[in-house]
């Protein structure tokens, strides 16, 4: 059975190599990550699932596509499937969506603009995890904070222990001479 350091140490570079990938793949390829808040894409994308879109151009009816909206002064990531395509009166195209758990299709129109890319995977209820960001963050510095200052008394703490068992060996008159050789076999300075 394997140490609890050894997989402390696993779990570490797990995430360590999560993370890269994960920024990684954001920055140098342009993936997005989303938490749906809405259950209009019920059941196969549900609330609090995590997104992950890719970029795409060659979207057509039936792929579900991550766009943002410009509404009412607020920008919003959805997630919806396109159900359909049309021209408007200048001719540019235009993608026409529909979330899986609605009746009606959007009210607006998507130019291809809007969109940011294709969904690629959905992780059920990571999002929740999003949630709870904040009091994670502060769990960990609070942790981090709370070992530094215990590697700091163990430093304190020794140090003292140091000084007071040569002090005690000084006045009882019980000091011992230990002689090192600096290179094993030697047996002289």
């Amino acid at each position: 059975m394997p140490s609890r350091s050894k997989i402390l140490s696993l779990f570490s570079a797990f995430l360590v190599v999560f993370t890269v990938l994960a920024v990684l793949l954001h920055f140098a390829f342009g993936f997005h990550y989303v938490v749906v808040l809405t259950d209009s894409m019920k059941p196969h994308i549900n609330p609090g699932d995590l997104v992950v879109a890719y970029p795409a151009h060659d979207v057509k009816p039936g792929d579900v596509i991550l766009y943002l909206l410009d509404l009412g002064g607020n920008r919003y990531y959805i997630t919806h499937r396109v159900v359909g395509v049309g021209y408007d009166g200048s001719g540019r195209l235009y993608y026409i969506t529909k979330g899986d758990n609605r009746e009606f299709r959007d009210p607006w129109k998507v130019y291809p603009n809007q969109i940011v890319g294709k969904v690629l995977l959905v992780v059920p209820a990571v999002g929740r995890l999003f949630e709870y960001t904040g009091v994670i963050v502060l769990l960990f510095f609070l942790a981090l904070i709370a070992s530094i200052a215990y590697e700091i008394g163990i430093v304190l703490t020794e140090g003292g222990a140091e000084e007071k068992s040569l002090e005690r060996a000084r006045k009882t008159g019980r000091m011992y001479m230990v002689r090192r050789a600096r290179r094993p076999g030697r047996g002289h300075f």
